[in-house]
């Protein structure tokens, strides 16, 4: 794991076998900022989200992701190169993006778990060009509108989750 003041960058297994290395590799980050509370809940909660996202998307054994990490004036941003899963994760993403949360589609595994990374983030992008996603959180801005309105969609989103699994 390669450290400084703004940015930081760690490799792990793609298999989810490393996601305690992975929140290691948040907490650190976390604790270095003062990130606590909410936002610290955000991105713990995201990023371990679009972990569990790649383990159930894996091809091979052996496989590594890089996750790097910028601080700068806009926020916090994690950078995920995906390689050779790019294509997968990219497709989940987008087919989240079109999918409206009145959908029956939307309560679909992989879509539920992009849909509560797009909840939890400011940001996420797609860079085919570097195989990779970029999530983003603009740390400086939340406020307890914004978290309270974050809670309020998670609460009404896996309200109907519970809803359509008990038909």
């Amino acid at each position: 794991m390669k450290n400084n003041h703004l940015t930081r960058h760690i490799k792990i297994l793609a298999e989810g076998d490393d996601v305690h290395t992975l929140e290691k590799f948040i907490d650190q980050i976390c604790d270095d900022y003062h990130i606590y509370d909410a936002y610290y809940g955000n991105i713990m909660t995201t990023i371990a989200t679009l972990g569990e996202l790649i383990g159930t998307i894996k091809k091979e054994k052996g496989l590594y992701i890089d996750v790097y990490f910028n601080s700068s004036p806009a926020g916090l941003s994690f950078t995920i190169k995906l390689g050779r899963l790019f294509l997968d994760i990219a497709k989940d993403i987008e087919k989240a993006k079109k999918t409206d949360l009145n959908d029956p589609e939307a309560y679909i595994p992989s879509i539920q778990q992009v849909k509560t990374m797009e909840m939890l983030s400011d940001e996420i992008r797609l860079d085919p060009e570097e195989e990779s996603i970029v999530i983003r959180f603009n740390i400086s801005g939340i406020n307890d509108m914004l978290s309270l309105q974050r809670v309020q969609m998670l609460d009404n989103y896996f309200q109907k989750v519970v809803n359509i699994k008990e038909l």
